[in-house]
């Protein structure tokens, strides 16, 4: 897959992976991953060496917390779609809150949670 290195989008859904592969933070050009529909449990800090990242779907996969590194650390990244996972509570709050990306210049078109066990405060 490093041969691969200046591919920009990457489709990996539907294909019973347990881990997130570590072979993908090394494709530093990519754009937009997909690893939807896995059986993904948590995402390796090593995924802040994607520094071009700006959209990210891990919908349909068993994570029940997100680090802050995916939120903090990837300076692109604009998109995070997280649906139908293991979350009982909504993913750190204090990684993308208004005041938080603000001052870190960042700025979310789109985060998505829907359809996890969240609990209500």
């Amino acid at each position: 897959m490093l041969k691969l290195h200046e591919l920009t989008d990457l489709q990996l859904g539907y294909n019973q992976m347990k881990e997130f592969p570590i072979v993908l933070t090394k494709m530093v050009h990519l754009e937009e991953l997909s690893l939807i529909h896995n059986q993904i449990s948590n995402v390796p800090e090593d995924i802040i060496q994607m520094r071009s990242l700006e959209k990210l779907h891990l919908d349909n996969n068993v994570l029940t917390e997100l680090p802050q590194y995916v939120t903090l650390q990837l300076p692109q990244l604009r998109a995070l779609t997280l649906e139908n996972n293991r979350f009982k509570d909504s993913p750190d709050r204090s990684s993308y809150s208004s005041d938080t990306l603000a001052s870190r210049k960042k700025f979310f078109f789109k985060i998505g949670v829907t359809d996890n066990s969240l609990a209500q405060n």
